[in-house]
């Protein structure tokens, strides 16, 4: 025998999440990981592996604010619906781009920056690396998610319809 109530909703409604914003979200955490790896290793016998708070503080903020940013641009077509609020003014796949190309120029030069040609026994770390390759992964799921997205018509159908 069923029950007269309604069956209960999820409060994320996942169906707004797509492809894209899944490979931009993993992307944005691999570069919060990468933060906690050596970005670049020392043959000294006093100092070790460098990571990117005590080497690169700007490039740690601005990875951390992004993915906070990303987060919220993930989220919050999700939970819109179910909290009554309004849609976000702007496309976010646009802000996606400019966050991933922003990201992928400060590891480019951070990549360079450890590039001593006259230095023995200093070399790149795997931190640096990975953030590299999530920055390109951000990238390819900012293009996903752009090719995802409702276009005008298809959403006024969807809008009149329902």
């Amino acid at each position: 025998m069923r029950s007269g109530r309604p069956r209960r909703r999820g409060f994320i409604d996942l169906r707004r999440i797509t492809l894209g914003d899944y490979m931009v979200l993993a992307a944005s955490l691999l570069t919060v990981v990468s933060l906690f790896l050596p970005w670049f290793v020392s043959s000294v016998p006093r100092t070790h592996g460098e990571w990117a708070f005590t080497y690169s503080e700007a490039a740690s903020v601005v990875v951390i604010v992004f993915f906070l940013a990303t987060l919220f641009l993930v989220l919050y077509p999700a939970i819109a619906t179910e909290m009554g609020l309004s849609p976000l003014p702007f496309s976010t796949p646009i802000v996606y781009m400019t966050l991933g190309a922003v990201l992928l120029l400060l590891f480019v030069y951070e990549l360079g920056k450890y590039a001593c040609f006259q230095c023995q026994g200093v070399s790149r770390g795997f931190g640096i690396w990975l953030a590299l390759i999530s920055a390109v992964i951000y990238l390819i799921g900012a293009v996903i998610r752009w090719g995802t997205r409702p276009s005008r018509q298809s959403q006024a159908v969807r809008d009149y319809a329902g």
